[in-house]
This record gives C-alpha cells, sequence and structure tokens, in this order.
C-alpha cells in the first residue's frame, strides 16, 4: 500500500516548498494552500501555508504561527 504522505522540501531556485510524487516530479506549493504536516506516531496538523519575511505554517482557531525550515524535510498530504 502506498503511503498518503510525499515529502515537501525548499527549492532554492524557485524561492518556494515543492511536494515530490514517487515519480521524481513535483508540486509547487503557494500562499494559502492547505495541507496536513505528518507529526509522528499517528498524528497530523492541519495547516497553511503562507509568505511574510519567510515561509511559515497557520494552524489552530488563533492562527499559531509555526516558521518552516529551508533545510528539513516534511512530510505532507494535500
Amino acid at each position: 500500500m502506498k503511503s498518503r504522505w510525499k515529502e515537501m522540501h525548499y527549492n532554492e531556485e524557485l524561492d518556494c516548498w515543492v511536494v515530490f510524487w514517487g515519480d521524481n516530479t513535483g508540486y509547487k506549493m503557494r500562499c494559502g494552500e492547505w495541507f496536513d504536516l505528518h507529526l509522528g506516531n499517528g498524528r497530523t496538523l492541519s495547516c497553511r501555508l503562507e509568505l511574510g519575511r519567510d515561509w511559515y505554517i497557520l494552524t489552530g482557531r488563533n492562527d499559531v504561527r509555526f516558521y518552516l525550515k529551508k533545510n528539513e524535510t516534511y512530510h505532507v498530504d494535500l
């Protein structure tokens, strides 16, 4: 069975986050896009991607902000 989680990496040339499918194709993420972020142990976080001085996600009723680290790989489901 295929995993629903895809890898999301930061692409410096494109200056955006890209989600990669298994066949080496990618999808460029844009501001305002919603996705589930895999936290491990079966836990997920529904969040929205935004760009200010840097890329961050918003989540929860109070729009809590977490900045994304450009050198990290995140597992997401679109």
